[in-house]
């Protein structure tokens, strides 16, 4: 697997790169800013951009996806419930997917993982099971704010405590923006240190500063 992790931007964003090296089928996520420095090195990878995988459509999020597509004709993969903010900015090109659902980028298998809380159309994107992008769900050491439209402590709890730590423990994390000490992390590590998956019930979780 080609997998690559890009500052982007002036928030502290992180766009991926991934794909296939034996088909050269890729994958951009997240591709909010920089688009010429994302192409630039998808190109330097070796990879055809075939997917643009939103894992929620907050603007520094989907700032890039209209370019990217009218570049490289790729398709944006988007939860169906937020795929409207996309059709809003004229994006037509759109795979809707839910809880469970593959996309298949090569030899790569894209496993769709529903985590509503911070947006109610949140996915993180587990990669042949050992690479997880947690968008804005989880940061490192910490996780996504639950107090703009549509956001909810309850469901983010559960996200966590239901989608994320039944995860296998050696699962690594990388999230949608850089705010922790760490780039990206595991499953364990972050069992063990990060305030969000240590809470005992959805009052602990919601006292969180």
């Amino acid at each position: 697997m080609i997998f690559k992790q890009i500052p982007i931007g002036s928030m502290a964003n992180f766009a991926y790169i991934f794909g296939c090296d034996k088909t050269g089928d890729g994958a951009l996520v997240d591709p909010a800013f920089d688009i010429n420095k994302l192409l630039a090195e998808s190109k330097k990878a070796g990879l055809t951009i075939r997917y643009i995988f939103t894992t929620h459509t907050h603007f520094d999020h989907i700032g890039g996806h209209g370019e990217i597509i009218s570049q490289t004709a790729a398709k944006a993969v988007v939860h169906k419930l937020e795929s409207s903010a996309l059709k809003k900015k004229g994006i037509s090109n759109i795979i809707e997917v839910e809880d469970n659902d593959i996309i298949q980028v090569g030899n790569i298998e894209a496993k769709i993982i529903h985590t509503p809380g911070h947006t109610p159309g949140g996915i993180c994107i587990l990669l042949n099971n050992e690479k997880l992008i947690t968008g804005d769900t989880l940061f490192i050491g910490d996780c996504g704010r639950t107090d703009l439209a549509g956001g909810s402590s309850r469901q983010l709890y559960e996200s966590i405590e239901k989608k994320i730590k039944t995860l296998h423990d050696s699962i690594e994390i990388y999230p949608g923006h850089g705010y922790g000490r760490k780039n990206y992390s595991t499953v364990r590590e972050q069992k063990k240190s990060n305030p969000a998956l240590m809470c005992k019930s959805l009052e602990e979780f919601e006292a969180l500063p």
